[in-house]
């Protein structure tokens, strides 16, 4: 995992193996009731080697913004790709993903 940040923003690079990329459903903003458009949402896998030797995997699905979307067409499944994600949450213990801040 690669940390960068922008000002106040910290963004991290997940790196792992692509499995697929999908596009989420269109919502409807409360507020103004506008139709804005789904997140892409990229799905990774990671492997680890636990200390008993064993292999765990752990998946992601990483939404990015749409203009992302483009960076990850073509891709193979198995194919490692760096994703940008936005982090958070208590500690990294319980770590969060979710989309990078521009």
């Amino acid at each position: 995992m690669a940390v960068h940040s922008k000002g106040d923003k910290m963004n991290v690079d997940i790196q792992g193996a692509y499995l697929n990329g999908y596009a989420k459903a269109d919502y409807k903003n409360k507020d103004t009731g506008e139709v804005v458009q789904g997140d892409f949402c990229v799905q990774i896998q990671q492997s680890k080697t636990l200390s008993n030797g064993a292999i765990q995997n752990e998946y992601y699905d990483v939404p990015i913004a749409r203009e992302l979307e483009k960076n990850y067409q073509g891709k193979k499944v198995g194919e490692t790709v760096k994703v940008p994600c936005n982090v958070y949450g208590e500690n990294f213990a319980q770590i969060k993903i979710g989309k990078a801040k521009k």
